[in-house]
């Protein structure tokens, strides 16, 4: 669970997460009783330790994540009502090498931290980055995901096929700690 600076929660949950709730992708729906059953216990969770609290009411976005998935949830406004939507993509790039993936990850990061879940591959002699942005790609991110990658794909169907035939790196939040760690790494060479 991370609590993001614009009042939304992030919440990765495994497949194995998923099963402990008695749940899968596909059967995440808020007419469905174990689905509000496991959001409520994660609301709390959430709010014991990150200190999510929302008042009104809440739109969750549910992006699948291999087997498992990455919750997005945003507080919008006064009324108490919860609406699960499902989300835009995923996105599949692939990337000829380890120099084009830590660019496109710099590149990104200057421009601001994505939001956004993303899994990376070791796929045949390259890397797949699998993205999993919620909404359309902007012209600006692809801009950028064009200048360092080319597309191999969209959908659950092609993020599944990435999974399966490729070698985990980073999963569901891939960018975002590639991003960390350059950052980090700049700084220790600044001081």
């Amino acid at each position: 669970m991370d609590l993001l600076e614009n009042g939304c929660l992030k919440i990765l949950l495994t497949e194995e997460d998923l099963r402990g709730f008695d749940l899968t992708f596909e059967d995440l729906d808020y007419n469905n009783e174990s689905t509000r059953n496991a959001l409520h216990q994660l609301l709390d969770i959430a709010r014991c330790e990150t200190g999510f609290d929302f008042t009104g009411s809440l739109v969750i976005e549910v992006l699948p994540v291999d087997g498992g998935c990455l919750l997005l949830l945003t507080p919008t406004g006064s009324k108490r009502h919860v609406r699960i939507k499902r989300a835009a993509g995923p996105y599949i790039f692939e990337l000829d090498d380890v120099d084009a993936v830590l660019r496109l990850a710099q590149s990104v990061g200057e421009q601001t931290p994505p939001m956004f879940g993303s899994s990376l591959y070791r796929f045949n002699k390259g890397y797949r980055l699998v993205l999993y942005p919620g909404t359309p790609l902007s012209k600006e991110l692809g801009n950028l995901l064009y200048e360092f990658a080319h597309p191999a794909g969209e959908g659950d169907i092609a993020a599944a096929y990435t999974a399966e035939h490729g070698e985990s790196i980073a999963i569901g939040d891939a960018l975002n700690r590639i991003c960390d760690a350059m950052c980090s790494k700049n700084n220790d060479t600044a001081n």
